[in-house]
């Protein structure tokens, strides 16, 4: 499933359809949480997928094809009953809601604004770089590793690391993650897909060491990779780690003839990712209302 509107990024990723339906998916359930891909809505004319509704478990995305335009207003209205059930309620019931829209989609802001949505003030970036361009990784600090996920067997370690990056406060010498959404992963028809990740290499044996860690969702049709999720635990951060990292799964996507890679970034996070070499290719902004609990 693959959208593109003239003049910005593909709008919903085959990659990040296989994130969300897997990996996410089984944390939600784990969490005892609805699953954001029993929440996707299609839009069809002729045969022909004209637009979607797709949830991430935070955010209601929407992908419509140029000149699909004016199905906008019913497809808001639309996810705003069906996918409420995504969304925290609060002791009256009532829920905030929270949708994502592309900048490049103008003809939304109007139907938001007079919807009574409010915009949020950080954007989300899609950034994005040509492995075949980019530049080669510098030296790791003394004592530090590059890997690849095969080299490394401890599947367990690899996947608190990342989990840890997200919760510096769960650290603890003895953490591990529950490993559902780690390998319900591997349901993905994506089979190029790979592991990256930083080891300090003299770290005590009884302690976890791996030190970042992101997972590469590689799909050969469209010559494209979404690296997702990304991590550094926060004592091993600011040591060029995280950056190293980045080019070295870069680097492998280059081996397997991908075209472009894709992040996400929130925040600080875009210029972490300018540094590693990523450009800003297009932007989100998020939009959120209150639904009461008397909505249809």
């Amino acid at each position: 499933m693959q959208f593109i509107q003239r003049g910005t990024a593909e709008s919903w990723l085959p990659e990040r359809l296989h994130d969300l339906i897997y990996r996410v998916g089984a944390q939600e359930s784990d969490e005892g949480r609805a699953r954001s891909s029993d929440y996707i809505f299609l839009w069809e004319d002729g045969g022909e997928i004209q637009a979607c509704v797709l949830p991430d478990g935070e955010n209601v995305y929407f992908s419509i094809k140029n000149g699909c335009e004016e199905l906008f207003p019913s497809m808001l209205v639309f996810s705003e009953e069906k996918c409420r059930q995504l969304f925290a309620g609060a002791e009256d019931g009532s829920v905030k809601f929270w949708v994502a829209i592309s900048d490049s989609f103008s003809f939304a802001r109007r139907t938001l604004q007079e919807s009574g949505y409010s915009e949020y003030t950080e954007k989300e970036y899609m950034n994005c770089i040509d492995p075949r361009s980019a530049a080669e990784s510098g030296p790791l600090p003394e004592g530090f590793r590059l890997l690849y996920g095969e080299e490394y067997p401890d599947e367990a370690k690899k996947w608190s690391a990342l989990r840890l990056g997200f919760h510096p406060d769960w650290e603890a010498p003895d953490y591990r993650a529950g490993m559902a959404p780690y390998h319900d992963r591997k349901r993905s028809s994506m089979s190029d897909s790979f592991e990256c990740i930083t080891v300090e290499e003299n770290a005590p044996k009884e302690e976890n060491n791996v030190c970042s860690y992101c997972y590469v969702y590689v799909d050969r049709a469209s010559r494209s990779a979404l690296i997702e999720p990304v991590s550094t635990r926060e004592k091993y951060r600011r040591r060029g780690l995280g950056k190293a990292m980045l080019r070295g799964a870069v680097r492998r996507c280059a081996m397997l003839g991908i075209e472009k890679c894709y992040v996400d970034s929130f925040g600080w996070r875009k210029d972490f990712y300018a540094a590693a070499g990523f450009h800003i290719e297009s932007s989100v902004t998020f939009w959120y209302k209150q639904l009461k609990s008397d909505f249809p």
